[in-house]
């Protein structure tokens, strides 16, 4: 047919073309109108045609079937070809299915975002040998990332980074997805796993719905779980065998992130910043109030009107001697609150855990002088009330001779051995 079409281009007519060509004038015309193409081989087909059914049905109830197993199974059903073709095909529905997976948790802008923790096991940080993790909340519609470094993962910890992931993004999205974090969802009396009363207190406050992703479905928060492997291998590799510090190593992760968002993303022709220009509008609003995320720790108040906490004393007013207190602590920083039950009594920042420091602030140790005073002055009081008029403060005692009380030995000493 490639005569064809040079026979056209001399300015030959369908009919003289078919005529000199030996053909009819339909299969001229219908050729002349597309492009040119290529000869088509003739397609065979392959003997792993009648398995494909099988193949697929394995497959779409686990993708990561092995592949040495599929391929006895098909034996067993008369499979006679060569397990490399079998392999080529079974590769092919992979990625069909994690395409599929891709476009069916494809989410919308501000819909959703997906948590989970990464840890990085013990490490050096801030000078003491410690357990060292990584919160990671991603968007699901842009990809954008938050990431927070810290040594617990606490409920108060969970919800602090919650509230910095808020912050950093500018709002909050309208679901956000577990994986099996106790500190999120805990099993029921009935075996139902629910989100926890603190993480549902934080999620009415913010308006987001807490969902838990299905079991042995990794696929469905792959967003969260590509960000962790990415921050494993491309981030950690260059602080690690550094001296670490928690403030150092959540600045240098916010510049890195920075990088991240710009460039394009792997499957759509623009990137992470781009896409959360239009997923940020859409995050729900912030509240005026942030969400009180700090740990309750019950304190008992001594006898030199301090409590103690991490080896540390803080005095409180002498009024509350022998009571038990509530001390607030926030999981970031050093700001901490004790509570009792008038409500708050003083807001201070915390020494150093393990420092041993006794600290009374001035209004108390006047306070507690004025007490001690008044104490002393009560009990002289009621000394004073137990001594009868005239007498003196001690009993006059009889001198006596040691002669008496060795006749009282004799005596004794008689009765007893008579």
């Amino acid at each position: 047919m490639l005569e064809a079409r040079i026979l056209q281009r001399q300015g030959k007519t369908h009919r003289e073309i078919a005529e000199a060509l030996g053909v009819c004038e339909r299969t001229v015309r219908n050729h002349l109108k597309g492009p040119p193409c290529g000869r088509r081989n003739p397609t065979r087909g392959s003997k792993v045609d009648p398995f494909k059914a099988t193949i697929d049905s394995i497959l779409g109830e686990n993708p990561l079937h092995n592949g040495e197993l599929i391929y006895e199974r098909l034996v067993a059903l008369g499979y006679s070809g060569k397990i490399s073709v079998m392999k080529d095909y079974v590769a092919k529905v992979r990625r069909r299915l994690e395409i599929q997976a891709v476009m069916r948790f494809e989410t919308e802008p501000g819909h959703q975002a997906q948590v989970d923790w990464k840890e990085f096991g013990k490490q050096l940080v801030d000078g003491k040998e410690t357990k060292l993790y990584a919160f990671v909340m991603v968007l699901g519609y842009s990809r954008k990332a938050f990431v927070h470094f810290t040594t617990s993962m606490d409920m108060a910890t969970v919800l602090a980074c919650h509230i910095l992931a808020f912050q950093y993004l500018g709002g909050a999205p309208r679901e956000i997805l577990y994986d099996n974090m106790r500190t999120a969802f805990q099993p029921d009396s009935e075996g139902i796993w629910r989100p926890t009363k603190r993480l549902a207190a934080l999620a009415v406050h913010y308006g987001f719905a807490p969902k838990r992703c299905r079991a042995r479905r990794p696929e469905t928060k792959g967003k969260v779980e590509r960000t962790i492997g990415y921050l494993d291998n491309n981030f950690w590799p260059r602080v690690a065998g550094q001296a670490l510090s928690l403030d150092g190593l959540n600045d240098q992760v916010k510049g890195w992130l920075g990088q991240v968002d710009a460039k394009r993303l792997s499957g759509f022709d623009e990137s992470r910043v781009q896409r959360f220009s239009r997923e940020a509008p859409t995050l729900q609003k912030l509240p005026a109030l942030s969400f009180d995320a700090r740990r309750d720790v019950p304190v008992l108040v001594s006898r030199e009107s301090l409590v103690r906490y991490e080896t540390n004393s803080y005095s409180v007013p002498p009024e509350y001697i022998g009571q038990m207190l509530l001390l607030k602590v926030a999981p970031f920083g050093p700001e901490a609150e004790i509570l009792g039950p008038g409500g708050s009594i003083r807001r201070f920042r915390l020494g150093k855990a393990g420092g041993k420091e006794r600290r009374f602030f001035p209004e108390d140790s006047k306070a507690l002088h004025a007490r001690w005073d008044a104490d002393r002055a009560r009990l002289a009081q009621v000394r004073k009330r137990r001594i009868p008029h005239g007498r003196s403060r001690s009993p006059e005692v009889e001198t006596r001779s040691p002669s008496v009380y060795e006749k009282l030995f004799a005596d004794l000493s008689l009765v007893a051995c008579p």
